[in-house]
């Protein structure tokens, strides 16, 4: 049976392969036509875990997630499947991140395993995006342009343009491990506790220092090349995308660290504040 569809499967991807390098090949994706398998795979793994969270929450946590609303269910399985991502994304990037191969030629240095990786990632962005526009009017468009443009920009990064700039851009993924936590815990009523707030410090340093430092460094210095026309062998076009992607991304972090500066005022001050009126009571 394994044996049966193993092989209608391979089949299909030998017959259907052909197609979809004819489509994408003449864009310069070659990548899609590699990987484009892998990426619907790991759409699909994504999307049925996503519907077994509610019975997996029920059974590991069920003081925890019987207390929540139904829109709480629904945060909680989103943030739950995106913390087991970036988990994935800040383990493989931190692998990868001193490859010799992706670091001694930043514009067209390439490592087919990582692709692989990259494609694996691709069907998180797929589902990010789907998710976006399904529920436009509860993420709005900052969110949407966001995983809209981890979309696009890996179809690029798979096809051998720029793959480097895939682990400046997949760091910050480490930052949102914390972030995930966060709202975990704030809606397992963890909000009050120590945990909560250390944990919530290693976020805002993680955030600052990788998506100020790394990511905008890295973003500023592909705007230059672009501008100067010096990015070598990598197709224009793509390296004209992948740095403005880096300039929206960066103003997106100056929008969020609004929100941040505000919640660590909260939650590192005036959560104390409020203890100590209670106290006092």
């Amino acid at each position: 049976m394994i044996d049966a569809l193993l092989s209608g499967y391979s089949q299909a991807v030998n017959a259907l392969s052909p197609v979809v390098h004819r489509i994408f090949d003449p864009l310069h994706m070659t990548g899609v036509g590699t990987y484009w398998h892998i990426m619907l795979l790991s759409l699909g793994a994504h999307h049925l875990f996503f519907r077994m969270l509610p019975v997996l929450s029920k059974l590991t946590f069920p003081h925890t997630y019987g207390r929540l609303s139904d829109v709480d269910k629904r945060t909680w399985a989103v943030c739950f499947l995106s913390l087991i991502h970036c988990v994935f994304d800040a383990c493989f990037v931190l692998a990868y991140i001193h490859n010799q191969t992706l670091n001694s030629d930043k514009m067209r240095g390439r490592d087919k395993d990582f692709e692989i990786y990259l494609s694996i990632a691709q069907g998180y962005y797929m589902w990010d995006m789907l998710l976006c526009i399904r529920n436009y009017k509860d993420y709005g468009p900052m969110y949407l342009v966001h995983a809209s443009l981890g979309v696009y920009s890996l179809l690029i990064l798979t096809s051998g343009h720029l793959q480097f700039y895939s682990l400046v851009y997949l760091l910050p993924e480490v930052s949102s491990v914390f972030l995930n936590i966060r709202h975990l815990m704030k809606l397992s009523g963890k909000s009050d506790t120590l945990l909560y707030k250390a944990n919530f410090l290693v976020f805002v340093i993680s955030f600052i220092g990788i998506r100020f430092g790394i990511e905008a460094y890295h973003s500023a210095v592909l705007a230059k090349k672009v501008y100067y026309r010096t990015t070598g062998d990598a197709y224009y076009p793509f390296a004209v995308f992948i740095s403005v992607m880096g300039i929206a991304l960066t103003t997106l972090n100056f929008i969020w660290m609004r929100q941040i500066a505000a919640a660590t005022y909260y939650t590192l001050f005036k959560s104390n504040s409020k203890k100590l009126e209670r106290k006092s009571e």
